[in-house]
């Protein structure tokens, strides 16, 4: 899947379906506008959400297929297909790429994507930025509070692994702060407890952009603190939990 096409939309669509063939539900199309791509011979359709263009793209089961071969690809709340399976992507158009970091811009194609997803009965959605393949009703439940301007839905736009030096680390929060973060902790931190922190930091990243300084932080506890380090090429920051933890966060 190409960099600038983030999501992809899985379902059992019919081989002679077209886009021209989606109907989006009535409550749908008070607030999505469908009309023809400006491409030529390019099975293509454009959507309009509150003013924002997207574009929407056939994929066909083997295109999805070797999207889902794809070696680091996560899966969360799903499995990958046991029968090949096709898709429609969504792009951002090309007057709004450059906004994608914004929150406008990333509630009104997470809106579009659980409306069109609704509408061709979705199984599951990539999350191309992340390298995350998530069941489409988790997908659907976790942006709902965060489309009505609720907190950034981390869990499903950005991944978190561990590194086998025992560091926890992102992947995808550099498409909204163009850098990713490596944490460290002390070895009395249980897993789930670093975890936690790193979701907090990311969720505060992608709402407010990069690090840029080196500095030393109060952490999420009384008596924590973070070492904050970007890295000279600013794709990462390092940050290291640098005091005992009086108790769970």
């Amino acid at each position: 899947m190409q960099r600038d096409l983030p999501l992809l939309i899985l379902a059992d669509i019919p081989k002679d379906f077209s886009l021209t063939d989606l109907a989006l539900s009535e409550q749908a199309t008070k607030t999505i506008e469908l009309a023809p791509s400006q491409y030529q011979n390019l099975d293509k359709l454009r959507a309009t959400v509150s003013g924002m263009t997207f574009d929407l793209i056939c994929y066909s089961a083997p295109e999805t297929e070797t999207i889902l071969a794809t070696k680091d690809l996560q899966q969360v709340f799903c499995e990958p297909p046991v029968e090949q399976i096709s898709g429609i992507g969504i792009s951002l158009s090309e007057h709004i790429t450059v906004g994608r970091q914004d929150g406008t811009v990333n509630r009104a194609l997470l809106h579009l994507a659980k409306h069109i997803g609704q509408a061709i009965k979705a199984s599951s959605i990539i999350w191309q930025p992340a390298q995350l393949h998530i069941g489409f009703d988790y997908f659907a439940g976790a942006i709902e509070h965060y489309i009505s301007d609720g907190p950034f839905p981390v869990l499903v736009q950005i991944a978190i692994s561990e590194t086998p030096e025992g560091e926890m680390e992102t992947c995808g929060l550099s498409y909204f702060a163009d850098q990713e973060i490596r944490l460290r902790a002390p070895d009395n931190y249980a897993a789930n407890e670093v975890a936690k922190r790193l979701v907090r930091i990311a969720h505060d990243m992608a709402t407010n952009g990069r690090i840029e300084e080196k500095s030393v932080q109060d952490g999420f506890i009384p008596g924590e603190k973070l070492s904050i380090m970007p890295g000279e090429d600013g794709q990462w920051v390092e940050i290291a939990i640098i005091s005992k933890p009086l108790h769970d966060l």
